[in-house]
């Protein structure tokens, strides 16, 4: 049993922007006393027998309004609420209570009646279960009507393990909080489905209204309306442009509105095409209207402008693609949606996702050139509301598409891409390109299982082979060749990528025949994959090789190179990807054998029975600064061996990253600076662990007499990577090594301007 550590939501735990389980949008923050007139209007809205189920007798809406905000000195008290429409109203509120000293707290729920069933106790529950859990909560109760079945199915469903008592015509609900893997993928589960209901307007819209469309053949609403009509979009296209009057008229041959409330049908996306300055005036016509999706191809906001729209949007019950989006398409056959300025490409098993619209609409162009068609692909723009993350959850269950590929300029929420990222790749890969060369984007691909490419190319080069629909079998490959100095490049570029070569020199002599005997006994031997390596003789021809491909048929995975062609740098063609380089083929080959053994090594993070995580929460309680034996009684609470030991020496850090979190770094110093050794992003699983310290089991590139035991190290790095997740407090620990244990070290709080005291210990513990 490991540990498992809690979901992070894509927005704050506390506050932030969330989603319903129809995909509508809401607001979900910490209440205070300024909050009350918010809740005594949200109480008289309450039905009668929802106040009863609440709180057990007929209670006016001002007193409950008073109980629920207030708190005893004795109590620890959070409460959550609600909020939703433009102008925002209240619309649910829960809360725990927990008495000083104990671990048990009582929990519960007000959910407005119009908003009941969609899944707003099961949010709040899990919201404030990973806040008390934090804060050394162990368990939740809960008090229900026996009759109040939707509240007893909230706890139920909650994947907590849940005992229930009933007293007379009451329900005592007990469950323990820390959670497990049940309860996590509860909670996953719970926000894939919003996402998956809020994106659904955006690819299987019943109707798509262009507000900005145009009769000029030159405007971006012109060129929308020209590719969902091009496209063959199957649903109706609403054209809306004020300056249409309200006797009506055509934009091309579509009959158009002078606004988007005129339409008489269903509209689900509506594409603004408008000046700066009316993009809030469209956006809420469209609210009003009932749109669910708007994807703004308007260009020139700032940050805070984008951001605002955003949430303008959120008020309005909408998502937002953009602003400044190309746009985005989706090649379904019941769709065939083309909403923006990229047209429909041919359906495929690629799903694309870009920040730059333009690079985005030349990335499809290579795609088609390639024989490589488009599942859907989405132009981000300002990346204000809809993200990568959104993406990755719906192509994850979209069965049309088989590779997904990300070109990132930057993280919103890194923690949330890591877990998302490393739950799909196990069912699809997930190709990336990232303009910057920082390790930690580095580290953060390669923990989450990404397979980082540096450059576009190199990731189409990937993209051809993993739209196969196959990963080589294992890490042996048949390199069949009629050419040896291609066949040395192709060698060199495979062994360095880990594959283990059988190489079958057929001589520049070979005809076609041969080529076919080799690939023969290549389709029947052990290696996994099957590589042809063919430059053109004059003994065969390239039409023949290209003829063996096409009828090239088997269970493994089978690539080829044909020096010399012209075209793309990789195409698919039938079940063989096809490159113009040998270096090519044989790196997207070892991308794909390094995803095949990512992706078969389990995800364990690995628990550790004797943490005192209690007492280690109490010995912060209230600090922030720590005296040297608070220091070091806390990574005892850890398990973290203190005491000067024999062996060699290294730092271990943990310093926080604005985006990526508690970053840990292994150093070795040496007289002519520090050594970085490696570094990981918290929190670590077992494999994680496992690369950091993978050096030290090579003693000669540490200039060591021989190998160390790589297994104390490992478990000092995991221990640490736990005290960060549990204790979110602490902003930065330094572990100075001596040997497998800690000679000194240093911990800050976080918010402690003071400088840092360095505590040493001489006595081994």
């Amino acid at each position: 049993m490991g540990y498992v550590p809690p979901p992070t939501p894509q927005h704050g735990l506390e506050e932030g922007p969330i989603l319903l389980k129809d995909g509508r949008t809401a607001f979900l923050r910490r209440a205070g006393p300024k909050d009350l007139p918010l809740f005594v209007e949200f109480l008289r809205r309450l039905s009668p027998e929802s106040l009863r189920m609440r709180f057990f007798s007929p209670i006016s809406p001002e007193k409950a309004a008073e109980l629920l905000l207030s708190a005893k000195p004795e109590e620890e008290k959070v409460t959550l609420m609600v909020l939703a429409g433009d102008p925002p109203r209240m619309v649910a509120t829960g809360e725990y209570v927990r008495l000083k000293g104990e671990d048990t707290a009582e929990v519960a729920f007000l959910v407005d009646d119009a908003f009941q069933g969609k899944g707003l106790g099961t949010l709040l529950l899990e919201r404030l279960a990973l806040i008390a859990a934090k804060r050394g909560v162990r368990r939740f109760q809960a008090f229900v009507l026996a009759e109040n079945q939707k509240m007893l199915n909230v706890f139920m469903e909650s994947g907590f393990q849940v005992r229930a008592r009933r007293d007379s015509g009451e329900v005592e609900v007990e469950f323990e909080i820390l959670l497990e893997e049940k309860a996590a993928e509860r909670f996953e589960w719970r926000e894939k489905v919003s996402t998956l209901a809020s994106l659904h307007p955006f690819f299987f819209p019943r109707g798509v209204a262009v507000v900005g469309a145009s009769r000029d053949p030159e405007s971006i609403g012109y060129r929308t309306l020209e590719n969902l009509i091009f496209g063959r979009f199957q649903g109706p296209v609403y054209p809306v442009n004020e300056a249409i009057g309200k006797e009506g008229g055509t934009v091309g041959p579509l009959l158009a509105y002078p606004r988007v409330e005129s339409i008489p049908g269903p509209v689900d996306l509506a594409v603004i095409a408008v000046p700066k300055e009316r993009v809030w005036e469209a956006l809420e016509a469209s609210g009003r209207r009932g749109v669910r999706a708007s994807v703004v191809l308007t260009t020139g906001f700032q940050d805070q402008e984008a951001k605002e729209l955003a949430d303008k949007a959120r008020r309005l019950g909408m998502r937002l693609l953009g602003p400044g989006s190309l746009g985005l398409v989706h090649t379904h056959p019941e769709v065939r949606l083309a909403a923006g300025l990229a047209p429909l490409p041919r359906p495929g098993p690629l799903a694309i996702s870009s920040q730059s619209g333009t690079l985005g609409r030349a990335v499809m162009a290579y795609a088609e050139g390639m024989g490589l068609g488009i599942s859907s692909f989405v132009s981000l723009g300002a990346k204000a509301d809809i993200s990568s993350n959104d993406l990755l959850q719906f192509w994850e269950e979209d069965e049309r598409t088989r590779v997904i590929l990300l070109y990132l300029e930057s993280f919103g929420n890194p923690r949330r891409f890591s877990r998302l990222a490393r739950r799909i790749g196990k069912k699809k890969p997930i190709l990336a390109v990232h303009p910057s060369r920082d390790p930690l984007v580095r580290t953060l691909f390669a923990q989450a299982g990404v397979i980082r490419a540096n450059s576009l190319e190199e990731a189409f080069d990937v993209a051809a082979l993993l739209a196969l629909g196959r990963l080589p079998e294992n890490n042996r490959v048949r390199l069949i060749s009629n050419a040896s100095g291609p066949s040395n490049l192709a060698l060199e570029a495979l062994r360095e990528g880990g594959l283990f070569v059988e190489h079958v020199d057929l001589g520049s002599t070979a005809k076609a025949e041969e080529f076919a005997r080799a690939l023969e006994e290549a389709l029947e031997g052990e290696a996994g994959s099957v590589f042809l390596l063919f430059v053109p003789m004059s003994f065969t021809s390239e039409e023949e090789f290209l003829a063996l491909l096409e009828k090239a048929e088997g269970n493994k995975l089978l690539l080829a190179c044909v020096m010399g062609s012209p075209g793309v740098r990789a195409r698919v063609m039938g079940q063989v990807a096809l490159y113009r380089f040998p270096e090519s083929a044989a790196i997207a080959l070892s991308r794909a054998w390094a995803y095949k053994a990512w992706r078969e090594e389990p995800l364990h993070f690995p628990d550790f029975p004797d943490l005192r995580l209690e007492e280690a929460r109490k010995l912060l309680e209230g600090k922030k600064t720590l005296s040297q034996a608070e220091g070091a009684a806390l990574l005892e609470c850890f398990g973290l061996p203190l005491g000067k030991g024999e062996g060699l020496s290294l730092r271990l850090t943990a310093k926080p990253h604005p985006l990526f979190g508690p970053v840990l770094t292994l150093v070795l110093p040496t007289p002519l600076g520090d050594q970085v050794l490696g570094q990981r992003l918290s929190p670590l699983t077992q494999k994680d662990a496992q690369e950091l310290v993978r050096s030290l089991s090579h003693g000669q590139s540490l200039d060591l007499s021989g190998p160390l035991d790589p297994a104390p190290y490992q478990e000092i790095v995991l221990r640490l990577s736990r005290l960060l997740e549990e204790l979110p407090q602490v902003e930065e620990v330094s572990l100075e090594l001596s040997g497998p244990r800690i000679a000194r070290f240093e911990v800050r709080l976080l918010g402690n301007p003071e400088p840092r005291n360095r505590h040493a210990h001489s006595k081994p513990r």
